[in-house]
């Protein structure tokens, strides 16, 4: 997290087409302690036109906002907010748009569907190095992309089989392309599987995830 995020000084951009919504947000987002300042952009070249020196610590992005292409327009924003996270926030639950969103770039998925507590404990997995999705999308995906279904011990949590082979990949210090690279499959489902681990290690980022394992011993 930006060490200066929990002096009440967090800035939060919110990209998204629909006004009425925008100022609802803004108003959830200000009434929380830790936020210093809510910007807003109704576009993609809103967003792009920012002055360097007054970066958001993360971007709020809608997927449907107007200019917005994916994978590329991701990427552009990121490299554009200097690879500050950004957050999607969109009425989208396909597990599609989410591996693509993740895969292009993004730190992390929420529904529009989702209450204030849930958008916030994204924003801090996400500033903390983490990646989030939310279990409704993933729920029933199988281990294509899904959870296990097993109740998980909190010293050894279940995973599947493939989250397991990337918890592997994890602990020799390969990052997310090559894993993907190496396991055929894209950076989004890496980065889902990746998240999934997490929420079951009850970690935030990779270094949190090192050692939780190496403490519970794998």
């Amino acid at each position: 997290m930006d060490s200066r995020a929990g002096q009440n000084s967090m800035t939060v951009m919110i990209a998204d087409d629909h006004a009425i919504f925008r100022a609802g947000l803004r108003l959830a987002l200000e009434a929380r302690a830790e936020v210093r300042e809510v910007r807003e952009a109704g576009n993609v070249d809103e967003v792009m036109n920012l002055d360097a020196l007054h970066h958001p610590d993360i971007l709020i992005l809608d997927l449907k906002i107007p200019g917005l292409t994916i994978p590329d327009g991701i990427g552009a924003l990121r490299r554009r907010l200097g690879n500050k996270p950004i957050l999607m926030l969109t009425a989208s639950s396909d597990a599609g748009d989410m591996v693509g969103c993740l895969g292009a770039g993004a730190s992390g998925y929420v529904t529009k569907s989702s209450d204030i507590a849930v958008l916030f404990e994204a924003i801090r997995m996400v500033l903390a190095g983490g990646i989030y999705v939310p279990l409704d999308v993933v729920a029933g995906q199988g281990d294509g992309i899904g959870f296990a279904d097993a109740p998980l011990d909190p010293a050894r949590p279940r995973l599947t089989g493939r989250q397991a082979q990337i918890l592997d990949f994890v602990l020799e210090g390969h990052a997310n392309k090559e894993i993907a690279y190496r396991l055929d499959i894209s950076e989004g489902t890496v980065k889902t599987h990746l998240a999934a681990i997490m929420r079951a290690y009850d970690v935030n980022n990779r270094v949190q995830l090192l050692r939780r394992v190496e403490r519970s011993g794998g």
